[in-house]
């Protein structure tokens, strides 16, 4: 009956809160890196900061509710796997002890909605950041300041996702950033060989 108890306790306290961080860091650096390609490939066609400014919220809003999907549909077909797994074991259960280690072995089960709502939130708030960098910043500084926040936010979010593993924080850090440079470098020249052409 306590473990039964601590089961049910578990389950409210988020025991899947890895796969809600995981969710959550991957979130917030596909939202710093994708909303900085957009606004710096817009920024590359010469468009005002208003144009700026809403292509950046669109492409905000379109890439949480696509990565908030995502992480749904991806953690949702993991559950289904965890229960047929789950439901195997139950049904060749023969001793009272196998039963109790099978009905703790539930609060495994991930639950895709916190994932998905870790997802949108992460990426939501990544992508601010850039969105804001530019949208504030005069024409003259909005590509340097772009590239700065971008910079900032994914060494923030590269330690924060190294806190709590053994992996190099200044290997993760340098991945970030070589990533959201690559990113930002090829959106960019494609926006700039788009204004071009436009302004031909």
């Amino acid at each position: 009956m306590k473990r039964i108890a601590i089961s049910k306790i578990s389950r409210v306290r988020f025991w899947d809160s890895l796969n809600v961080l995981r969710a959550g860091i991957l979130g917030a650096n596909d939202g710093i890196i994708s909303v900085s390609g957009i606004v710096l490939g817009a920024a590359g066609a010469d468009m005002n900061n208003t144009t700026l400014f809403f292509s950046g919220l669109a492409g905000m809003i379109a890439g949480a509710c696509s990565m908030a999907g995502g992480e749904y549909i991806s953690v949702s077909a993991q559950r289904d796997v965890q229960r047929q797994k789950l439901a195997q074991q139950q049904s060749e259960t023969k001793l009272d002890e196998e039963t109790s280690y099978t009905l703790i072995k539930a609060i495994d089960v991930l639950n895709p909605l916190h994932a998905s709502i870790s997802s949108f939130c992460a990426f939501i708030c990544g992508a601010v950041i850039p969105l804001m960098a530019i949208s504030l910043s005069t024409d003259r500084w909005r590509i340097i300041n772009t590239v700065a926040a971008m910079i900032v936010a994914l060494t923030l979010n590269a330690v924060i996702s190294s806190l709590h593993s053994n992996v190099s924080t200044t290997r993760t850090i340098l991945r970030n950033i070589c990533v959201g440079v690559l990113t930002t470098i090829l959106t960019y020249a494609i926006g700039t060989l788009f204004g071009v052409a436009t302004a031909g």
